[in-house]
């Protein structure tokens, strides 16, 4: 008589170990999308335009679900990298254009975020910004080579909560809640170039290439199978969900905060000082932890992504599960973009600045890559009957589309 409940109950721990089995990878990937260049891309957004493009999160959300389900679909269709499966069915020039591309975009993104982290790590620790830097890239080139993948995922996942320091940031600052919640639905702005450079280093930055390749990896480390696609796309969902939840806080605590003040965001120190007289020690020390802990996650997926699209591209040995010796072209490269990060970090050129401009490449690029996937994704002998539904590619063409016009009315807006 006792048997029916205790059935019950073993069912309903089963079911919460799977949703947090099948959301991690997502998590990790959405997680990894707000990261320190991101988070300080947010804050510039909210700083020059307030709260006016909130709205661009109902847009871009639907769009990165659809676009990181492709991806995870052909990792688990495939066991195939993305760019393996574009240079073996489109030509291996392709891939290489692909890989180069990712590559400068995320070597400019690690050399932002490690300056960020260096910089908030100066602040609270008085050790000087150039050694940190250093440090911090010894200890991340360490870790991916010493860790074996379900460890360094096991890792980054049990940072992504930090994010939800950026929910009580906003709430700290107490914003105009109502005109919050009226720019998320009704658009507003569009006027002069600043805008529109935001608005595509935004969609640059939330729907970034590396984030594809990212995706299509972690399936194949993972070893999904078939069978696995319904929970890994209710996964992708929560995990693209729980991303746009953190940079839309984000944008809501700097418009609050920085929008009509003329205060500059140029670098995520500058971000975190100008918090302190404005809003106040705690919003200053949860912005701090939140760029820590946000670099944490986003710099291993970053050099890791880097080195799996160049392994894919040139056939390379590949994969954080394998030790170093029986995958050193592929630990190069991570060690390589490490390094190079470094040096840019320790250049004295302004990263942020650098890292706007990547962001915005990433938003002119962004549609080359959504096409090649596309394409891949619809295509029968790849995908067997795994190709994209109706609504999938309605979706996906739809965000073409969108990258099409705003990289297009960014571009009239210079030569006009």
């Amino acid at each position: 008589m006792f048997t029916k409940p205790h059935h019950h109950y073993h069912k309903k721990r089963r079911h919460i170990s799977h949703f947090f089995r099948y959301s991690k990878d997502g998590v990790i990937t959405g997680s990894a999308d707000n990261d320190p260049s991101g988070i300080v891309t947010y804050t510039q957004v909210g700083a020059a335009t307030g709260f006016s493009q909130l709205w661009l999160l109902l847009l871009s959300l639907p769009m990165l679900t659809v676009v990181e389900e492709m991806s995870a679909r052909v990792g688990v269709v495939t066991k195939k990298g993305l760019n393996k499966v574009i240079a073996h069915h489109f030509g291996k020039k392709l891939g290489i254009f692909a890989a180069v591309v990712v590559s400068i975009c995320n070597i400019a993104t690690i050399g932002a975020d490690v300056a960020a982290m260096a910089s908030i790590g100066s602040i609270v620790s008085g050790i000087s910004i150039n050694i940190l830097v250093v440090a911090l890239t010894v200890f991340f080139g360490y870790f991916i080579i010493k860790e074996n993948y379900q460890t360094l995922s096991r890792f980054l996942f049990l940072l992504t909560p930090i994010f939800l320091l950026y929910v009580a940031t906003a709430i700290v600052v107490n914003p105009s809640w109502i005109e919050v919640f009226r720019n998320t639905f009704i658009p507003s702005g569009f006027a002069g170039s600043e805008y529109l450079v935001l608005a595509v280093a935004l969609l640059g930055t939330t729907i970034s290439p590396y984030l594809l390749f990212w995706q299509t990896t972690e399936e194949v480390e993972e070893h999904k199978t078939v069978p696995d696609l319904k929970d890994e796309n209710k996964g992708v969902f929560f995990g693209m969900a729980y991303s746009h939840f953190i940079f839309y806080f984000i944008i809501v605590a700097s418009g609050a905060v920085f929008f009509g003040n003329h205060v500059i965001i140029d670098t995520a120190q500058a971000a975190a000082e100008a918090l302190k007289p404005l809003a106040g020690d705690w919003a200053f020390l949860l912005f701090s932890l939140g760029i820590l802990g946000a670099g944490t996650i986003a710099v291993p997926v970053l050099a890791s992504s880097t080195g799996y699209v160049v392994a894919d591209t040139l056939d390379l040995q590949e994969g954080v599960s394998k030790p170093y010796k029986k995958a050193h072209g592929f630990y190069g490269v991570i060690l390589a973009s490490l390094v190079v990060g470094m040096v840019i970090a320790l250049s004295g050129l302004n990263p942020m600045q650098m890292l706007i401009y990547s962001q915005v490449l990433n938003g002119i690029l962004m549609p080359i890559l959504l096409f090649l996937l596309i394409r891949v994704t619809s295509n029968k002998e790849i995908m067997g009957e795994h190709i994209n539904s109706r609504l999938a590619n309605g979706v996906g063409w739809l965000t073409v589309l969108v990258f099409i016009l705003f990289d297009g009315a960014l571009i009239w807006s210079f030569v006009s």
